[in-house]
């Protein structure tokens, strides 16, 4: 569980950081805004490929993610 909240948080944050909405980013990535946001909120979490393109639409460092 604690993992997801983590992974959740460097979604918010980079997000955010870049001044993208949900919607933007779920687009980008190929899943529906709601989708996106189990992934935000803890609930679910992305398969591998989602989390790789995540990592690049978010500009998420790899190494960040693989010590989560």
């Amino acid at each position: 569980m604690k993992t997801k909240q983590i992974f959740s948080t460097v979604l918010i944050k980079n997000r955010q950081g870049l001044r993208l909405t949900q919607q933007q980013v779920a687009s980008a990535v190929g899943v529906s805004q709601s989708a996106y946001n189990y992934w935000e909120s803890g609930k679910h979490f992305p398969n591998a490929t989602k989390i790789f393109q995540l990592t690049r639409v978010l500009k998420i460092p790899i190494e960040e993610i693989s010590s989560i």
